[in-house]
């Protein structure tokens, strides 16, 4: 038995990836259980699209194998006035949060879900589909209006007495640590029973926010994911709508691509070094590392004139053309870096705060990885070798010489060491970008004044398309879909690590003892931006 025979009109979509339709939706998990045999064990994410006019809703499970390195995207169609389909979690465990997040900005109901209650949104958008074509903004600001206090009330009804010996503790969503999430900690003494992630607070719609923009204006919405790596973002995205504009950028605006996300990893990970011990009290160790972060932040001032918001990728290439004097300024952050970094190894690694403490807690096994999506420096650390530069080469990484660092262990702290050696990783190849970009200037190959892009449509064909990158906390995935002349996103779907990775922090959790809280969770390497969107 093949795919074909439950998954119809099954082709290839590009490279490691497959594309069919379910026809019929009451086979879905029928079908759900004969991916799973075929060793898609892992659920990417589940979009939704509404598509009004037709009266129906579009629903795309993408699914991967980690192994074997393949994925498979599976459409299916369901009423929009019914809007129903039957739950996948059972199989999948990890399309848990997937399902409850369609369910919360569509209003689709799954079927058998073990726990279908909403997640991200504010109570104020129960039932409501903020997501949906048709759900009326003004009538919602009018009605949320007349009920602050019923939402106050309700919030309050959580702090009811404790029975018996179980007490119920709320770590945020103001902790230093977590930032804006609160984690309900149901514990006896010390000992954590359940935990209970209330994520949301920095919710801004960014999926509904994207179709009302244009799509130059929509990299404002991509890059403001998570400030710790704008870069990234702005790739992927840009990746997708050059798909489906049918453009392929210069060489030059690949190795572009190439500097700006690796700057993007590296400030994220010194964020995430220095985070991480600073969940420990060791403040000290966290400036050092956000002093070094500033010479990568000069750079991406020097190029585009900002240190965050940069936008500095855009479909066609990169926004801003290249003068050599800025990849000095980059080469200056690299030296800085190089001379510190016994030092920093020596301390950091070998602090024995963290010995004690990050190397028996937190532990992610290696099913778990591919049950529950996880991804980048998480599954790496439990030993699974994925990273989307390798498995599927994007920009220019393709022309590059970089290892795929892992661990087995799983732990707290075997994250924190591959977020170290990858900062190794991504110096080796922000040096082979420079020096393909210079020898490129200099034996006329590349025209920095004009090669940093090329001429995309204002409008679009009719069309859709997904990107991935491997971004600093993870894998970012995003699914595009365009209208005929379109001059909007129709749809953006946008996947980011860090939903499925505070979704493994729950059941990391239990078992465990409150004072473990704060550093299994900086391990996990969680930007509430992106959790968020």
């Amino acid at each position: 038995m093949s795919l074909s025979t439950v998954i119809h009109d099954l082709r290839d979509y590009k490279k490691n990836w497959l594309k069919g339709r379910i026809a019929d939706p009451s086979t879905l998990k029928h079908t759900a259980e004969k991916i799973k045999k075929f060793g898609y064990k892992t659920v990417i994410t589940i979009s939704a699209t509404d598509f009004i006019a037709e009266n129906k809703f579009e629903m795309n499970y993408f699914f991967t194998d980690l192994i074997g390195n393949k994925n498979l995207w599976v459409k299916m169609d369901i009423p929009r006035d019914d809007a129903k389909v039957d739950s996948i979690t059972p199989i999948f465990g990890g399309a848990d949060w997937h399902e409850r997040e369609t369910f919360s900005n569509y209003a689709i109901d799954f079927v058998g879900h073990p726990d279908l209650q909403p997640i991200i949104i504010s109570s104020d958008f129960y039932g409501k589909g903020p997501y949906r074509k048709d759900f009326d903004t003004v009538a919602h600001e009018k009605e949320i209006n007349s009920k602050i206090n019923e939402i106050y009330e309700n919030f309050e009804n959580e702090f009811s007495e404790n029975d018996g010996s179980v007490t119920t503790l709320n770590w945020g969503p103001t902790h230093p640590a977590s930032g804006p999430l609160r984690l309900r900690v149901d514990v006896d003494g010390e000992d954590i029973l359940k935990v209970r992630a209330d994520i949301g607070f920095v919710w801004r719609g960014l999926e509904s926010l994207a179709e009302k923009k244009d799509f130059i204006g929509c990299i404002t919405v991509v890059e403001r994911i998570c400030f710790m790596d704008n870069t990234n973002p702005m790739i992927c995205y840009a990746q997708a709508l050059e798909e489906i504009a049918g453009v392929k950028i210069t060489p030059l605006a690949e190795m572009m691509r190439v500097v700006l996300g690796e700057v993007g990893r590296i400030s994220s990970h010194f964020m995430g070094i220095g985070g991480f011990f600073g969940t420990m009290g060791l403040h000290t160790l966290q400036m050092w590392a956000m002093d070094t972060r500033e010479g990568f932040l000069d750079f991406l001032e020097d190029y585009s004139g900002a240190r965050i918001a940069t936008a500095s990728v855009e479909a066609g290439g990169v926004r801003f053309p290249l003068k050599l004097e800025t990849l000095e300024t980059l080469e200056k952050a690299i030296s800085y870096y190089e001379g510190k970094r016994d030092q920093f190894r020596g301390i950091f690694v070998k602090n024995p705060t963290m010995q004690k403490r990050a190397s028996t807690v937190g532990i992610v096994k290696y099913d778990e990885v591919h049950e529950f999506s996880l991804s980048g420096v998480v599954a790496r650390a439990s030993g699974v070798k994925t990273d989307i530069r390798k498995d599927e080469p994007y920009a220019g990484y393709d022309k590059m010489e970089f290892d795929v660092v892992t661990r087995d262990e799983g732990s707290a702290r075997s994250r924190f060491e591959v977020i170290f050696d990858e900062l190794d990783e991504s110096m080796k190849i922000l040096k082979q970008a420079i020096e393909n970009i210079k020898k490129g200037a200099e034996d006329g190959t590349y025209n920095l004044e004009k090669d940093h892009m090329v001429k995309v449509p204002k409008k679009l064909p009719k069309g859709e398309a997904i990107s991935r990158v491997e971004w600093a906390r993870g894998e970012l995935m995003m699914h595009l879909v365009t209208e005929e002349k379109g001059k909007n996103p129709y749809r953006l779907k946008i996947k980011a690590p860090s939903f499925t990775h505070t979704m493994m922090v729950e059941k990391l959790l239990e078992g465990n003892t409150i004072s473990d809280i704060p550093i299994v969770f900086g391990s996990m390497y969680i930007c509430q931006g992106d959790l968020d969107r």
